[in-house]
C-alpha cells in the first residue's frame, strides 16, 4: 500500500464521519445519538454538504473548458494553422499556449495537429 492509498483512506474516513454527522443532524444532532463522540464531530456535516454543493459549479466550469476546445480549434484553426506552418512548427503547439492539458489542451492539440504523431 502506497502513500497515495493511505491518504485516500484517511480522506474517506473523515468523509464518512461528516456524512454520518449530516445524516444524524436530520434527527436531532450527533450529540444526541453518539454522546461525547457525537459532540466532537458535530458541525462537520455542514462542511460535507457545502462541498457537495460546490461540486456542481466546479464540474460545470471544468466540462465547459473541455467542451470549448474543439470549438476553439474550429474557429482559430484557419488563422493559426497557416501562421504555424509558415514558421515551420506544428499547429498543435498552439493548444498549449491557450489551454492547459487537463483543461482541454490535449483535445485542442489533436484537432489542430497535422497527423496523429504531431498531437502526441
Amino acid at each position: 500500500m502506497g502513500i497515495n492509498e493511505i491518504i485516500m483512506y484517511i480522506m474517506m474516513f473523515f468523509m464518512l464521519i461528516a456524512a454520518v454527522d449530516r445524516i444524524l443532524s436530520q434527527f436531532g444532532g450527533s450529540a444526541r445519538f453518539l454522546g461525547k463522540f457525537g459532540k466532537s464531530i458535530e458541525g462537520s456535516g455542514g462542511q460535507f454538504e457545502e462541498g457537495f454543493m460546490a461540486m456542481g459549479a466546479l464540474g460545470l466550469a471544468m466540462v465547459g473548458m473541455t467542451a470549448l476546445a474543439p470549438v476553439l480549434a474550429h474557429v482559430l484553426g484557419p488563422v493559426i494553422i497557416p501562421v504555424y506552418e509558415m514558421l515551420g512548427a506544428t499547429p498543435s503547439l498552439f493548444a498549449g499556449r491557450l489551454l492547459a492539458c487537463e483543461m482541454g489542451g490535449c483535445f485542442h492539440a489533436s484537432e489542430l495537429a497535422e497527423g496523429a504523431v504531431a498531437a502526441w
